[in-house]
């Protein structure tokens, strides 16, 4: 049993590693790449710093913890409520190393669909927030850099050899750390699941109906998701039988929704914010996983 696990453990991590080293040589470039002033100029409020959060959210390589602090930040520089809580969804759970590993476990078709579910989520979320909640800006802070007239501290590279290793130090190292841990127990989890998990079981049970997608979002709302550790394990129970509108909901509220979160934005923004911000994930999500089980009949 423990040669099945290690040998299922092996296999899925051959397949997810070429992925996700390109998702990390990415997440450097976008670091070095855009600069932090590109974000706090563009969220602003209206329906274009909704649309531009959620862009912008979309690429950036930051897990499930790491966005609270960055939302925040652009809050308290001048982002709008919707614009926050759009950055808050889009960002954690389609950042570039979990589109990498979306696309070598799932494939292009299902890639594509969880970054316009995403998406939608996002914006929907975001112009709610803007029409229901009406609150003032968030008080614009500039950071300075101490060496240089730089605006924005991160915005400064001394030149060709200082970017190239940002891209090498952001994203192999700061972000492997953040994030490697996760997914090596992702992937040993989806080990354990292909040796030991009754496909029969899973198959009767999850295989169909809306009982999946409630499973999934009792599941994943409340805990700590790290994207990209938790899609080897969602494909594995999907390989056993699991729908993939409940996988799509899983990957949706597992990485965008938890207790931390919940407790920050209600702390910094407020109650109806945050229940805003919950209910408008859950409910939202069902509807994607319900559509996809409906219009594929998986």
């Amino acid at each position: 049993m423990i040669f099945e696990i290690f040998r299922n453990t092996w296999n899925f991590t051959v397949m997810a590693a070429p992925w996700l080293l390109l998702g990390y040589l990415f997440a450097g470039l976008l670091k070095v790449l855009i600069p932090t002033g590109f974000l706090e100029r563009h969220v602003g409020g209206g329906f274009k710093s909704v649309l531009y959060a959620t862009l912008i959210g979309i690429p950036l390589p930051l897990c499930s913890c790491g966005v609270i602090p960055t939302a925040l930040g652009l809050r308290r520089r001048g982002a709008s409520v919707g614009a926050t809580l759009a950055f808050l969804i889009s960002t954690p759970v389609t950042s570039v190393t979990a589109l990498a590993l979306l696309y070598a476990f799932f494939g292009l078709s299902f890639l594509i669909l969880m970054v316009v579910g995403v998406f939608s989520i996002a914006m929907l979320t975001g112009l709610l927030a803007d029409l229901l909640i009406k609150t003032q800006r968030g008080l614009v802070e500039e950071v300075s850099c101490p060496h240089c007239e730089v605006a924005h501290e991160h915005e400064h590279y001394f030149g060709l050899g200082e970017k190239i290793k940002e891209i090498f130090r952001f994203g192999f190292w700061e972000m492997g750390r953040d994030t490697l841990l996760w997914i090596l127990l992702g992937l040993l989890g989806a080990g354990v699941i292909a040796t030991f998990a009754p496909k029969e079981i899973i198959g009767r049970y999850l295989g169909g109906g809306f009982l999946p997608l409630i499973l999934m979002v009792l599941v994943g709302t409340p805990m700590y998701v790290c994207s990209t550790g938790s899609i080897p394990f969602v494909a594995a129970l999907v390989a056993k039988g699991l729908t993939l509108g409940g996988a799509v909901v899983f990957l949706i509220v597992g990485p965008a929704t938890n207790l931390s979160t919940f407790f920050v934005l209600a702390r910094e923004l407020g109650k109806k914010a945050a229940t805003l911000y919950l209910s408008s994930m859950v409910i939202l999500s069902l509807a994607l996983g319900y559509c996809v089980q409906v219009v594929l009949r998986v």
